[in-house]
């Protein structure tokens, strides 16, 4: 119950402060989308598909940034509420755009667990970025895309 509420203020906190910051670029909001293709069953498992928004903490010239939000996902494997929270690395830095590894946690209001580690891989841009995520926990193989305003 504690977690929750740590995740809710974080989510809270992020999403207005992102708002705010929008005339210097450092905070950015924006809508997300993705889908989950769970791996390791024995039958064809349609993927699940989710709709949400995202903050991003720092621009993509920078060495780190912080990205947090909330969506839903939709699927017959998992339905409900997440909230990923991610620290990515900008490995390969660029005036437009950057490559990043990143590793964070999206705590889950939807199943049975809390939520589990992700690992993911992208590219970002000032206003765009496009990730391949794994979460092991769930055998979850995936690819999101965010548009930043």
């Amino acid at each position: 119950m504690l977690m929750k509420k740590i995740v809710i203020l974080l989510a809270a906190i992020l999403i207005p402060l992102s708002m705010m910051g929008q005339d210097d670029k450092f905070f950015r909001a924006g809508i997300d989308a993705s889908v989950d293709c769970f791996l390791g069953y024995s039958s064809i498992m349609p993927p699940s598909v989710g709709l949400g928004a995202r903050a991003r903490l720092g621009r993509p010239s920078q060495w780190v940034n912080l990205v947090g939000g909330v969506r839903y996902i939709y699927g017959r494997r998992l339905s409900g509420f997440q909230v990923p929270i991610v620290v990515n690395v900008n490995l390969l830095r660029g005036k437009l755009c950057s490559g990043y590894l990143g590793a964070g946690y999206e705590f889950d209001f939807a199943g049975t667990y809390l939520g589990c580690m992700k690992f993911q891989v992208g590219l970002a841009a000032r206003h765009l970025d496009f990730r391949i995520f794994y979460k092991p926990y769930q055998g979850d193989l995936g690819a999101g895309f965010t548009y930043y305003f």
